[in-house]
């Protein structure tokens, strides 16, 4: 059986990823996704409304690990586009 993958669509969303599992560890985070009710995506939010827990602010969320960021970025960017704002 294949290992159940969080979608991780932009760099918010995988800082969200990060922090989860920290915050449960991911085997019990990548179990929760299995149980995304419906058609919903396992996106960060919905792995987390499983979970029964509430994603931080994004300014609460961890750094991307600098294998995780785009060549050459230097740090993580805001929905604003800026770097380390």
């Amino acid at each position: 059986m294949d290992r159940p993958e969080p979608e991780l669509t932009n760099d918010r969303a995988k800082r969200e990823w990060l922090w989860l599992c920290r915050k449960v560890g991911e085997k019990r985070a990548r179990a929760a996704i299995a149980r995304i009710p419906g058609k919903r995506r396992a996106y960060p939010l919905n792995i987390a409304r499983v979970l029964g827990i509430e994603l931080p602010p994004p300014e609460e969320l961890p750094r991307l690990p600098e294998k995780w960021r785009p060549p050459g970025e230097k740090g993580d960017r805001c929905s604003r586009n800026c770097v380390n704002c």
